[in-house]
């Protein structure tokens, strides 16, 4: 029987990161399943998971909680629940300003969707010399809520945050 750890990842960036991470994980007898890393202000960041054999789960568990390197954290705990799948892509383009992310996250609320993925990042306008706000997102949409309720509720706020939005 095999048990999923889920381990935070937090540190200072430098080479050989994710090579003692994935030590940790082969010492224990584990299998690395999925992983979301980044270089994000300044700092590595980001989520492993990873599958064990149930009798090794606690002595894997300890061993990335007792992990010490140079200003890298690691934190892990079993994960038992199953991700929902994802069922809308939506992507968002526009001038940059404070709140965007609010009033979506907001309108996403409303409708009990589930965000499963979101990845946005600030650029250099083209042309205008201004910043220009990107996004990307995977939503869990409940049964009872259609792709058009999702399109017609992002809509209504689109030109209030003067960004286009597009609905998969």
């Amino acid at each position: 029987m095999k048990a999923k750890v889920l381990v935070h990842v937090f540190g200072n960036d430098e080479p050989g990161l994710v090579e003692s991470i994935a030590e940790l994980v082969k010492a224990n007898q584990g299998n690395w399943l999925e992983s979301r890393l980044s270089h994000l202000g300044g700092r590595f960041v980001g989520l492993v998971l990873c599958e064990f054999e149930k009798a090794q789960l606690n002595d894997a568990i300890t061993a990335f909680n007792e992990f010490k390197l140079a200003g890298l954290e690691l934190k892990a705990e079993a994960c038992d629940i199953e991700p929902l799948t994802a069922n809308a892509q939506v992507t968002l383009v526009g001038n940059d300003k404070p709140g965007i992310i609010h009033e979506i996250s907001q309108c996403l609320k409303s409708l009990n969707a589930n965000v499963e993925k979101l990845e946005s990042a600030v650029e250099a306008a083209p042309m205008s010399g201004g910043s220009l706000f990107k996004a990307s997102l995977e939503v869990h949409l409940p049964e009872a809520v259609e792709l058009s309720d999702l399109q017609q509720a992002l809509e209504g706020i689109a030109n209030d945050l003067m960004v286009d939005i597009e609905v998969n």
